[in-house]
């Protein structure tokens, strides 16, 4: 079993982003934190200081996904838990946990940067 590291509220998170996760603006919208339209209640995200942008959204492995960053403080500040949940493929694997709801979804959404993978 993977050790199991704590996350602190300053820690960075990666979301992977599927195409329609981004506004023509350039700024996440809100299902990026839903799934099949709904809150989800358990959003994966990988902690940021265990691995690097490239082998984050390579995970993705689908065209077209950009990585999104938001800090642990975030999703901890409206309810939420964060918590490292390590994938024998994956360890910086992690989890956003707990009751999310439409408007959770906005403010997460809200606090994450589109990351430029490109520079």
């Amino acid at each position: 079993m993977a050790d199991l590291e704590t996350i602190a509220d300053d820690d960075a998170l990666y979301r992977r982003l599927a195409p329609d996760h981004i506004n023509p603006d350039g700024g996440v919208n809100s299902a990026a934190f839903k799934l099949r339209g709904k809150p989800d209640p358990s959003i994966s995200v990988d902690l940021a200081r265990l691995t690097s942008p490239g082998e984050s959204i390579a995970v993705a492995n689908r065209p077209g996904f950009r990585l999104g960053l938001l800090v642990a403080a975030l999703p901890r500040s409206i309810g939420l838990t964060v918590r490292h949940d390590p994938l024998p493929e994956n360890h910086a694997h992690s989890l956003v946990e707990g009751e999310n709801t439409k408007g959770r979804c906005r403010e997460l959404a809200e606090g994450t940067a589109l990351l430029d993978l490109d520079t």
